[in-house]
């Protein structure tokens, strides 16, 4: 399981290929695991998803900023760019036409998102690094 909540976050920074590159390679799941691994999450937490990005707040949000590696001082500011863009996410997220395919792409989507807040992106670069066994320092960063 933790395997696949790391591969959440890998589709949702878009650094699966940098992922696989790194030298001291751990197991990353495979492209279709995480799209059915989304594709689950998002069935079973439909109700939950919708009421969270209509507040901006909520379980669903919190799982997906723990999965992405987002400070938690940065927890509003992806609830509130979620929140702005429901309407699609919800489409998107839409049970009846969910495939593990639209469930990747749905993760994706979040992550095209997220990165055009400088907040968000300062923890995307953190998230890269910790993926491939870079030290976290204020350094490495910039």
């Amino acid at each position: 399981m933790a395997l696949t909540v790391m591969g959440l976050g890998i589709v949702i920074w878009q650094s699966y290929a940098r992922a696989e590159r790194r030298k001291n390679k751990r197991p990353s799941p495979s492209p279709k695991e995480v799209g059915h691994a989304a594709q689950v999450y998002l069935r079973a937490r439909t109700h939950q998803l919708r009421e969270d990005l209509a507040l901006g707040a909520g379980p669903t949000v919190e799982d997906l900023a723990q999965a992405a590696r987002i400070r938690r001082e940065n927890l509003d500011v992806f609830g509130k760019l979620l929140r702005t863009h429901r309407k699609e996410l919800l489409m998107m997220a839409d049970a009846k036409t969910l495939t593990p395919e639209r469930a990747r792409a749905w993760l994706e989507r979040v992550g095209q998102l997220a990165r055009t807040e400088p907040r968000l992106e300062e923890d995307r670069q953190a998230f890269i690094l910790e993926q491939e066994g870079a030290p976290q320092t204020a350094e490495a960063l910039q």
